[in-house]
């Protein structure tokens, strides 16, 4: 077997999605046997199912092919760096994104981080993260309205 077709699985992601699968099957078995009425069950079913799903979906991502080792150890360390300035920028836009919904609006709050989110993370065209992030922002604001019976704080919807 030649160095091209070996793959590299990450291990760290594979241990943090089994975490994840262990946890919203407890979860879902908890809320299933305490009663199997709809109403107990209207949110965090259809919610465990799309986790596993979504862990179904990402598993195969971690079973990678190995590259041929071109990269050097200094490129290879910048981009963990950058890698890692990425993740603490999305981490203290969540914590904006937290403490800011009550001051400006759940929809405004929810627009600019999704909106610096995107930008964060790579995406370069303008044109396509602001009507995204309008219509994601819409989205969640209406499907929020339709599962929480009392009203938050918003600015423009």
């Amino acid at each position: 077997m030649s160095d091209e077709s070996r793959r590299r699985i990450d291990w760290g992601h594979l241990a943090l999605l089994a975490v994840i699968t262990t946890v919203v099957i407890a979860y879902l078995l908890d809320a299933r046997a305490v009663s199997l009425k709809t109403n107990n069950l209207l949110l965090v079913q259809p919610a465990a199912f799309v986790a596993l799903a979504l862990v179904l979906i990402i598993v195969p991502q971690l079973f990678v092919r190995r590259a041929a080792e071109v990269d050097t150890d200094a490129e290879a360390r910048m981009e963990e760096r950058m890698r890692m300035v990425r993740v603490a920028g999305l981490a203290t836009l969540f914590g904006f994104f937290v403490f800011s919904m009550e001051a400006v609006g759940f929809d405004v709050a929810t627009f600019v981080f999704i909106t610096v989110g995107l930008v964060i993370c790579g995406e370069k065209r303008i044109w396509l993260v602001v009507p995204f992030a309008a219509v994601f922002t819409v989205a969640v604001i209406y499907g929020y309205q339709l599962l929480v019976p009392y009203p938050f704080p918003l600015l423009v919807l």
